[in-house]
């Protein structure tokens, strides 16, 4: 378990070379690595545009640029300048990296990257920070690589990747309700062999999309199920631009996911106080959480 301090966020030495669960900072690219052999995640954000690679034993899942695109009251806003890594931790629970892309009129968007190592997922989130409220529209298309066949269920929003009869990993749209007769702004479809996930939000000044991507081989048939929870401050319920929790099942297995996206508050989360800026957590039997990445508040929400 690591938690981590964010002055703006110093970390542990990064290695110089790029090997297994190595990374260069600020010019990227970086590689992560489930314990299983085999499992690995390549992320390259050198430059303005952010580069995947999922791979399982040699076999490809996900290759491609996932790039996010931000619209503010319908106009879009382009980088600025390229990524920049912000945070790397590889310890013995997971692989994480945090990316910045800075948009016009002070508006970032902070993506987290989580490879669990035992757990066998991967966590993929666009924290859009802005500065005023407008309407936010958010857009990112998830590469697959060619001969992978998406296997979307008519009644859930969940999708199925699958190569022949064997299934290879299920992507979760965590801020999108589970049952598609619930609408909420936004969906997970299949658009020209990718997964194009969309977002909306009314009135808001940042936006949170997350996509949880299961890729442990005996879960991917058992029943899955997910929920936003409610988040507390002072007994008072936080909006979706303050900030927002999740709560994912995988058969018998659960996981806790949460991000601050104003000033990091003293908040509460299914019973458990909350001071980080970014949470993943493993749920026990008794459902206490077992932090795998905690990330703690930037020096300035401390003053």
């Amino acid at each position: 378990m690591a938690t981590v301090s964010s002055a703006r966020r110093q970390t542990k030495p990064i290695l110089a070379v790029v090997g297994p669960d190595r990374n260069r900072e600020r010019a990227g690219p970086a590689v992560l690595r489930a314990n299983r052999p085999g499992l690995r995640l390549a992320v390259d954000y050198r430059g303005r545009h952010c580069g995947i690679e999922l791979d399982r034993s040699g076999q490809g899942i996900l290759s491609g640029e996932f790039d996010p695109r931000v619209r503010i009251d319908g106009a879009e806003l382009l980088p600025e300048a390229d990524w920049e890594q912000t945070c790397w931790v590889s310890d013995e629970d997971v692989d994480y990296l945090e990316l910045e892309l800075a948009l016009p009129g002070g508006v970032r968007i902070q993506r987290h990257v989580v490879l669990a190592r035992d757990d066998e997922f991967l966590f993929l989130a666009d924290a859009v920070l802005g500065i005023r409220p407008g309407r936010l529209d958010y857009q990112a298309s998830l590469p697959l690589v060619a001969g992978l066949s998406p296997q979307a269920s008519g009644d859930t929003r969940e999708i199925a990747l699958a190569r022949g009869e064997r299934r290879r990993a299920m992507v979760l749209p965590l801020a999108l309700s589970e049952w598609r007769s619930e609408r909420r702004a936004g969906d997970l479809t299949i658009e020209s062999g990718a997964l194009d996930l969309s977002q909306s939000a009314l009135n808001s000044r940042s936006l949170f999309a997350p996509l949880f991507i299961d890729l442990g081989p005996r879960r991917l048939r058992r029943p899955v199920t997910w929920r936003q929870l409610t988040v507390a401050e002072d007994r008072e319920v936080q909006s979706d631009d303050m900030a927002v929790g999740y709560r994912v099942q995988v058969g018998s297995r659960q996981w806790l996911f949460y991000r601050s996206l104003g000033p990091c508050g003293n908040r509460t989360l299914l019973g458990h106080n909350l001071v980080s800026e970014f949470l993943a957590a493993r749920l026990g039997r008794q459902g206490v959480p077992e932090t795998l990445i905690e990330i703690e508040a930037p020096a300035d929400d401390d003053e």
